[in-house]
């Protein structure tokens, strides 16, 4: 994919059209593959300020459709949210790539990764679904949808660890607002 095809994906002409949530859900969620250039490229033409307050935004919205008996979940997402807001807010240079493999990491995760068990309540339905599947259905279930038991046991390994960059590493990194 190209950078003209991703902003027609969007459905955006300018780099500048990038600052609704609705875009940056589109980005995360669909299934297209987006290669590192494309999304490196793309992500330098952004408003670095922009892009940090979409990301906080999205994770924020996110969060609320985490079961609330699920709170190992929770705070694993929240940290990677802070964790991803905070170098889009540095992404330039080696923060830039920085940003745009730890979105492509978490996009893998989120969208692609079949590692939510889900077990509808009352047919006793089993499924494994990604993790945005998961939180769509839990969504669903407060608009009158069906109820669900979700295991997010097996999402729990998201290397987190290695995304987690240190504070000096992030000072080193150009800051741009």
């Amino acid at each position: 994919m190209r950078i003209d095809e991703l902003l027609q994906l969007l459905e955006i002409e300018r780099f500048e059209d990038f600052g609704f949530f609705e875009y940056y859900a589109e980005l995360v969620e669909n299934e297209q593959d987006i290669p590192f250039e494309t999304l490196r490229e793309f992500f330098s033409a952004v408003d670095k300020k922009t892009l940090a307050e979409l990301t906080e935004g999205y994770f924020e919205e996110t969060l609320t459709s985490v079961p609330g008996d699920q709170t190992e979940f929770f705070t694993l997402l929240d940290s990677i949210g802070r964790n991803m807001a905070r170098i889009a807010q540095r992404a330039t240079d080696r923060g830039l790539d920085l940003f745009t493999e730890e979105f492509l990491r978490f996009r893998q995760w989120y969208v692609f990764d079949r590692a939510v068990r889900c077990e509808n309540k009352e047919s006793r339905v089993q499924s494994e679904t990604s993790v945005c599947e998961a939180l769509t259905l839990s969504r669903l279930e407060r608009l009158g949808d069906p109820d669900y038991f979700f295991d997010f046991d097996d999402c729990m390994a998201y290397p987190l660890d290695a995304s987690v960059y240190p504070i000096d590493e992030l000072a080193d990194l150009e800051y741009s607002t």
